[in-house]
């Protein structure tokens, strides 16, 4: 059955009402005939209606929305826009027609949910999260640390996780109970809102107090919605414990205090009002023995009671002086001689009125020695514990240090004989089996510098370390790195830099593996053809003395769905996997740039969609390098220098075969003429038998047996013969952190290049060394 369109007296009055429509009382309505504002409203022409919904109401209707009485309910209808909350009057025609005029009412729906929020949120709560029960889903509206792990988690898994992880069990032992779904909704269902207060595990600053209120807002079929809001509440609970304690002491302390004592401050008069057991006792006799004179009872008993340690302290906080102009309260702890005994004492000191409203201090005193053992026990194993914890981070350590130079050690082989091998290939298919083993080579030297870096920002070892450079220099280095990869994929790569300062003072390393990161997932995602592209421009910076530098690192790549740009930056995430994508890699990269961003106080975001590609957009403010430090880390121009390199005599001290043999070979095509030793003694040893002018550079590896290569610079440098003594040091090592190069330069290095050695990158560190030299 089609839609009628030939009754042009009924189109041109309908069609100036509401969403007004004639259906067949037939199965699921069919469609006679559709106003222009029911079109407009929803989107649909009457092709579309006829073709995407069988010319039927019922086919509109949102599934959940279908068992509802529709003419007396406030329905779904699907527009193009996403479905539309409505409500329809309609009048029955005979047996066979229904005339119905739709109301939009979609706005008001959506004013009601929030002002339901808005009135949750009047508690001032931190905090908030709407949450589906039925659908166990969460929205995070406002967040701090309370409810950080929500996101994109359900609402049982978050309420897992927190269990686990966060929150401190004995402080709300029906936790679980009182929160799962079925539970709240029926607590909801009965109260309307629910209270309750919890404690988070301790951070440096301690444990934390948390109030929660949970409100009801809306259920149907299908929906339970709530909102939660978390706010910490560490005053509210400091007042009420002070008020418990003033109730605590004033209103009789109770058996816990043996001694309740209260002191006229305008007089110094004791009254003792409590003397339980020995001490008690003690306390009171004290008293009386000085005619409850404070001022005279004081001394006595501190002499007599209070040992050497906390005597002076005792007499200072609890000197009529101290007590008169003290106008809060508080408690202090002291030790208490015990005949060969030292037990522990607190003594709690609270000020209230009387009724002429003279001031009146009421002090307690009570036994804490369990306390104060127990919580001395616990110090002890929390500080064994932080040394065992110390030691397996050493360990761990140790262990990356190891595996990072027993790894770079085999790959500086491959790497080497395949960098050798090179020219001597002619055949196309060797040619492209070498060429496959240096892609895969550099690949494994990736995911090795990836684990390793991140282990290292994780423990803090990583800091910034600042020098002037040169923006554009950096930004050319990124695109020289490149250049071979956009011709093998045909890839057009462009770079642009448009600043006005254009030397900073910033970490260059560090730069450069954001960059390198950054415009290496480029190149993975874009296909054959493809545009990439860095743009570095200046921003308007109100900081004095400080630039504003963004960088947008675009491609026309695969780009991301919009599901998976809430964890692209956490540790081991991957939209695509090495399995589907076949694209290598540990999806550590981004987590490495967003930590590295951060250790520079920086800023990054990323806008992608899939199919058209990603914009990266890191922006840092540096400090403007003034002319003194451009001068002193002014880069040396390597072009055209390797005839610098010919004929100059080069000791290389190297333990391994195998690497001693890769850099000689590769040196030696570079004109440069070598000589060996195994160890750093052999060095010191060779260096001290020869002429000063033979050798003018020191290539020298580091974890070497007899001598390292630390403390055979370190000897080096303390030879009389200056020339000897300032021969120039190159670390070339496979230790290859940056606390390994800072460690190289102390001992007195000129420079450090890590294994696997890349040829370029090690001739273009010696040209510069000769030429600082010359």
């Amino acid at each position: 059955m089609k839609i009628i369109d030939n009754d042009l007296t009924i189109q041109e009055v309908c069609g100036r009402i509401g969403g007004y429509h004639r259906c067949s009382l037939g199965d699921g309505y069919p469609f006679l005939y559709v106003s222009l504002k029911f079109q407009e409203i929803f989107g649909w022409s009457k092709e579309e209606i006829e073709t995407r919904f069988d010319n039927k109401l019922m086919n509109m209707v949102h599934p959940e929305d279908r068992n509802l009485d529709l003419f007396h309910s406030v329905f779904r209808l699907l527009g193009k826009d996403g479905y539309h909350y409505v409500s329809e009057s309609i009048d029955i025609e005979g047996d066979s027609i229904l005339h119905g005029n739709i109301s939009d009412v979609t706005q008001f729906i959506r004013e009601k949910e929030q002002n339901n929020i808005l009135s949750a949120l009047t508690m001032d709560y931190t905090s908030l999260v709407l949450c589906d029960l039925k659908q166990d889903t969460v929205e995070v509206i406002k967040q701090d640390a309370s409810c950080a792990e929500m996101n994109g988690h359900s609402y049982s898994e978050s309420l897992n996780y927190f269990y686990d992880n966060v929150l401190m069990k004995d402080s709300c032992p029906n936790y679980m109970d009182l929160l799962s779904n079925a539970s709240l909704m029926r607590t909801l269902k009965e109260q309307g809102s629910l209270e309750w207060q919890f404690q988070i595990v301790p951070d440096e600053n301690g444990v934390s107090n948390l109030g929660a209120r949970a409100v009801f807002l809306y259920e149907d079929l299908n929906h339970f919605k709530i909102i939660m809001g978390f706010r910490p509440i560490d005053e509210i609970v400091k007042r009420e414990k002070v008020l418990e304690l003033q109730r605590e002491i004033i209103e009789g302390l109770g058996k816990e205090y043996f001694s309740i004592l209260l002191l006229e401050l305008d007089s110094g008069q004791i009254f003792s009002y409590r003397e339980v057991g020995e001490n008690g006792k003690c306390i009171a006799d004290f008293c009386r023995k000085y005619e409850n004179k404070w001022c005279a009872f004081l001394p006595a008993y501190a002499d007599e009671i209070v040992t050497d340690e906390s005597r002076e302290n005792f007499l200072d906080q609890l000197s009529l002086d101290a007590l008169c102009s003290n106008q809060d309260d508080f408690s202090m702890t002291y030790e208490f001689k015990m005949g060969n005994r030292i037990i522990y004492h607190q003594t709690r000191i609270v000020y209230v009125y009387k009724k002429d409203r003279s001031r009146v201090a009421v002090i307690g005193t009570r036994n804490i020695d369990d306390l104060i053992k127990k919580e001395r026990m616990q110090e002890a194993k929390l500080k064994e514990a932080y040394i065992v914890a110390e030691e397996a981070n050493k360990a761990k350590t140790d262990f990356l240090n190891n595996m990072s130079h027993d790894i770079r050690t085999p790959m500086n082989v491959i790497l080497g004989y395949n960098e050798l091998m090179k020219p001597y290939l002619t055949d196309p298919i060797l040619v492209d089996y070498q060429h496959k083993i240096e892609q895969s080579g550099k690949l494994l030297l990736s995911i090795i510098n990836n684990v390793l870096d991140m282990s290292r920002i994780e423990s803090g070892k990583m800091v910034v370390e600042e020098r002037a450079e040169q923006i554009g220099l950096v930004v050319e280095e990124i695109e020289n790195v490149f250049e071979s990869s956009a011709q093998e994929k045909n890839i057009v790569f462009t770079t642009s830099v448009d600043v006005d300062h254009t030397h900073v003072l910033w970490d260059g390393f560090k730069v450069r593996e954001i960059l390198m990161n950054l415009v290496g997932n480029a190149f993975k995602y874009t296909p054959e053809g493809g545009h990439i592209a860095i743009d570095v421009k200046e921003l308007n910076c109100t900081r004095s003395g400080y630039v504003r530098i963004q960088t947008q690192v675009k491609d026309t790549g695969v780009g991301m769905s919009e599901d998976y740009l809430p964890t692209l930056f956490d540790s081991f995430s991957r939209e695509y996997n090495t399995t589907i994508g076949k694209v290598s890699g540990t999806g550590l990269g981004m987590a490495i740039v967003k930590n590295l961003v951060d250790m520079m106080d920086g800023d990054i975001c990323v806008k992608s969609k899939v199919g058209e590609g990603t914009c990266f957009i890191v922006t840092f403010e540096h400090r403007i390098a003034d002319e003194e430090c451009i001068e002193l880390n002014q880069e040396l121009d390597v072009l055209d220098g390797k005839s610098v390199l010919q004929g100059k005599h080069v000791l290389l001290v190297e333990d391994n075969e195998l690497n001693a043999e890769i850099a000689m070979a590769i040196l030696e095509q570079s004109g440069l003429i070598l000589d060996r030793v195994e160890d750093g003694l052999a060095c010191i040893n060779r260096l001290s038998e020869v002429d000063a002018d033979l050798y003018d550079l020191i290539l020298m590896d580091i974890q070497m047996p007899n001598v390292n290569g630390y403390e055979a610079t370190r000897r080096i440098r303390q030879f009389k013969n200056l020339k000897k003594a300032s021969i120039p040091i190159l670390a070339m090592t496979a230790n290859a952190f940056e606390e390994d190069k800072k460690m190289a330069m102390e001992a007195g290095m000129n420079g450090h290049i890590s294994k696997p050695i890349d040829v370029n990158a090690l001739e273009n560190q010696i040209i510069n060394l000769f030429k600082k030299v010359s």
